[in-house]
């Protein structure tokens, strides 16, 4: 069995590899229909250097015709760019409904990123900012608020906001206006997570509230005593946003209350799918291009193997 999966050999080489596969016997074959790009995850990576297989994010159907969306385990959250493969023991198969739209399916992982913080409190918050905008992001402050949380979006692009806004984000400020919001919020979800945001998310909550570090932590100039320094003696509390920390068991009651809200419109999805690409390596190649020199105009996108 041939499998073709998509590889980056830096930001402008791109091809999609062939390998002999041979799923690991009573495993279900998965063949893809969709993949979806995480722009901030795989960006990252790619800009790293070196040989690249990206992506974590797929939908797909078995022999029989099921759908599914899969949550993969951390041993398989690579490759997913592919256009089949055999999940293992720990990774997720959600069932999709018939007619449900494959190419917007990715989107459930954004979805259950933006519901980790709020598994990790007791009482839902009453007042929730998400610092950047983007899929995570977008997605995270359209849980707060259909969570029924008082929510603020910060993002430095005023497009962005823009697009919060048709999302049904009432509230958004540029990073400059939420530095002067001081112990205001319960719950803050960083999704950038450099040491300007830490600093104004500490600033920005309420005594004993909590930060969500969605992003990857980057280096910076912040001093860990000044933070600390805070969290101290305000009993402020940064806690890991990533995702994979949550139980298994939690991640697949966020994906079904995910489905749910999706399959009743609750969600605001097609505003935010930039662009379906065929999984061709030049067309994905000039889209991953867009998404980091475009953030503004190029938001999102997925892949097409069928």
């Amino acid at each position: 069995m041939i499998r073709r999966i998509l590889t980056f050999n830096g930001p402008d080489r791109v091809s999609l590899a062939t390998e002999e596969y041979r799923p690991p016997e009573g495993r279900p074959i998965i063949r893809t229909d969709f993949s979806m790009v995480s722009p901030g995850t795989e960006l990252f990576c790619i800009r790293q250097g070196g040989t690249v297989q990206p992506g974590y994010i797929r939908t797909g159907h078995d022999a029989q015709g099921r759908y599914y969306f899969i949550f993969p385990s951390m041993a398989e959250s690579s490759a997913a760019h592919c256009d089949l493969h055999a999940p293992g023991p720990g990774s997720l198969l959600l069932p999709l409904p018939e007619g449900f739209p494959l190419e917007l399916a990715g989107f459930l992982r954004f979805i259950n990123i933006g519901m980790h913080p709020f598994n990790r409190l007791p009482v839902p918050p009453e007042r929730v900012a998400v610092i950047g905008l983007g899929p995570v992001g977008n997605l995270a402050a359209q849980t707060a608020r259909l969570l029924g949380c008082a929510t603020v979006g910060v993002d430095s692009s005023a497009k962005r906001r823009e697009l919060a806004a048709r999302c049904g984000i009432e509230q958004t400020a540029e990073p400059e206006t939420f530095d002067m919001m001081e112990r205001e919020f319960d719950l803050v979800i960083d999704t950038v997570s450099a040491s300007s945001t830490l600093e104004s998310a500490a600033r920005s909550l309420k005594d004993g509230g909590s930060c969500s570090m969605v992003g990857i932590v980057k280096d910076g100039p912040l001093a860990a005593a000044r933070l600390c320094r805070e969290i101290w003696n305000r009993d402020l509390h940064f806690q890991s946003g990533w995702e994979m920390k949550n139980p298994l068991s939690l991640t697949e009651r966020n994906l079904k209350r995910g489905l749910r809200r999706m399959l009743a419109k609750e969600y605001v999805l097609r505003p935010l799918l930039t662009a379906i690409l065929p999984h061709e390596p030049e067309e994905i190649r000039a889209a991953y291009r867009k998404l980091a020199d475009c953030p503004d105009d190029f938001f999102c996108c997925a892949i097409d193997w069928r």
